[in-house]
């Protein structure tokens, strides 16, 4: 048995690798979160991290004989990635911790990227930061996240989020003309090709994985299709999104708040990742048949089992 500590485990992508640790029960699993508690349901412990404090977060790793520390913070602003370069340092301090898995799970981040995403400096920097340290690291990315097409017919710990498809209003605001490849994943296969690799010995720098691969127009007619309805369709140019006024949708209710412009500004970003093809990882040598008891779920399963039943006008 491994000692396993999950940053961000209380939710979202977090959550959901801490209930695939938990369900196969082959390692020691806690969770590093802001506040103090314990997961019922699953017997886990919460451990209250302050991940400002980086010497404190050494001596917590160091306590719970930490070998491995699974990052699922989320990355929305210099501070949140402050706090996960603190996370990198402390269990390079630890002497336990011998390889880390930072908060990726989308695209592949370049250099190239900066010049229309600047926040993709957030990632580059806990990759260098890793890359100079001892520890053995694995960048997973995956495209697109799945979860969002089925919230809430099909389970997710994910909060709701419409972007380009948006099954509630039946509407969409497809970047360019919807003819890129993108890639998908949902959270749950996500965790179990995560837990799947805590086998291995030694891990690439790079673990693309995906459950599908479609176009954002392939996903529209397929959205028409199992709803049965036509739904209202908004083509943003590129000229359009790297001015930085790409089309918002209606945000569901529970989703993660942001002020307009912000949206709109991520929401564009988004849209040039889309039309340059960044969100198709399937270029970058998938792992999937590294782990062929994996069968990850596919768009139109997701689709079908959240929305087949939803034939409303």
């Amino acid at each position: 048995m491994v000692n396993i500590a999950v940053a961000g485990g209380t939710g979202g992508i977090g959550k959901a690798i801490v209930e695939e640790l938990a369900r196969q029960k082959k390692h020691n699993v806690v969770i590093l979160s802001r506040k103090v508690s314990r997961i019922a349901d699953l017997g886990i412990d919460v451990l209250a991290t302050d991940y400002s404090d980086t010497f404190n977060m050494t001596e917590l790793l160091k306590k719970h004989n930490i070998e491995i520390v699974i990052s699922a913070l989320g990355l929305f602003s210099p501070e949140s990635s402050q706090a996960q370069l603190n996370l990198i340092n402390a269990a390079i301090a630890s002497g336990t911790v011998k390889k880390f898995i930072p908060s990726e799970y989308g695209i592949k981040y370049t250099k190239e990227m900066l010049s229309f995403h600047p926040a993709a400096q957030w990632w580059l920097d806990a990759s260098d930061a890793l890359q100079k340290s001892h520890l053995q690291f694995t960048r997973i990315i995956l495209g697109w996240t799945l979860d969002h097409y089925g919230i809430p017919g099909v389970p997710s710990n994910m909060k709701p989020f419409s972007y380009a498809i948006d099954f509630n209003k039946r509407r969409a605001a497809i970047p360019g003309d919807g003819t890129a490849p993108v890639a998908f994943l949902h959270s749950r296969d996500l965790a179990k090709y995560i837990a799947a690799m805590l086998e291995q010995d030694n891990w690439s720098i790079f673990s693309p994985f995906a459950g599908d691969r479609m176009s954002w127009g392939e996903l529209l007619s397929l959205a028409e299709e199992v709803t049965g309805t036509k739904w209202e369709v908004t083509y943003d140019s590129v000229e359009k999104l790297e001015s930085g006024e790409g089309t918002v949708l209606e945000q569901p209710e529970g989703a993660m708040q942001l002020p307009a412009e912000a949206l709109r500004h991520l929401w564009s970003e988004f849209g040039v990742m889309a039309v340059r093809e960044l969100m198709d990882v399937t270029k970058e040598g998938l792992r999937n048949d590294e782990f062929p008891d994996i069968t990850p779920m596919t768009v139109r399963e997701v689709v079908e089992a959240a929305w087949g039943n939803d034939r409303r006008a």
